[in-house]
């Protein structure tokens, strides 16, 4: 197995087939790929993890408050995605992907991971569990709009058309279609990448745990 870092185009064909969001992230981010011999797609890729930055400007401040560590926003990055092919190799543990994946952006100057496992599909952790991350609390819940289909629109969505249209944001939600609804709060998971002691192995979990 070799782990390399791949570009977005390579990252967001894989991602958008295997990941349960269907969406890759936009913007600045570091895509890892995890080759294995004969593969079942995209070259053999087996399996890949995307780490950006969160979209929340305090994130690393809170994060100091709740872990009790320095946390500063450039050594910090998120674990936005992390998805494998179907069907599962079991000879494959994603947490040893995850380990090599961290032993390469220590070396790039990055001494914090962050991530989130969302109820709402049915994830509950178990990956960052087994990879030694710990459990820093809830999120807040948030509000978000669904439209007709079922799809999920971010805020931005209603907000540009309100502005385009000179109306108020509750109008523009009307005339789109879109209801408001709010999601259960998600769990936090925290990893510094140089301290062992901190990092206390979890209990009774199995090594790859599953990731939903």
């Amino acid at each position: 197995m070799e782990i390399e870092r791949i570009g977005h185009k390579e990252a967001k064909m894989f991602i958008e087939r295997w990941h349960y969001s269907k969406k890759c992230p936009t913007g600045k981010n570091i895509f890892f790929a995890w080759y294995s011999n004969g593969g079942l797609f995209d070259r053999g890729v087996y399996a890949i993890a995307d780490y950006g930055i969160g979209v929340n400007p305090y994130q690393a401040q809170s994060l100091s408050k709740l872990s009790g560590f320095k946390v500063e926003k450039d050594t910090l990055l998120e674990l936005k995605r992390l998805c494998r092919i179907e069907p599962k190799n079991p000879e494959l543990n994603l947490t040893q992907f995850l380990s090599g994946c961290h032993k390469i952006l220590r070396t790039e100057g990055f001494r914090f991971i962050v991530s989130f496992s969302d109820p709402t599909f049915n994830h509950n952790g178990g990956i960052y569990k087994a990879a030694n991350f710990t459990h820093l609390g809830k999120t807040n819940a948030e509000t978000h709009c669904i439209d007709q289909d079922g799809t999920v629109r971010h805020r931005r969505y209603y907000f540009r058309y309100a502005r385009r249209k000179a109306i108020s944001v509750a109008e523009a939600r009307r005339e789109l279609g879109l209801r408001l609804v709010k999601t259960l709060p998600k769990d936090r998971w925290f990893l510094p990448l140089n301290n062992k002691k901190y990092n206390k192995p979890f209990q009774g979990v199995q090594k790859d745990a599953p990731l939903n």
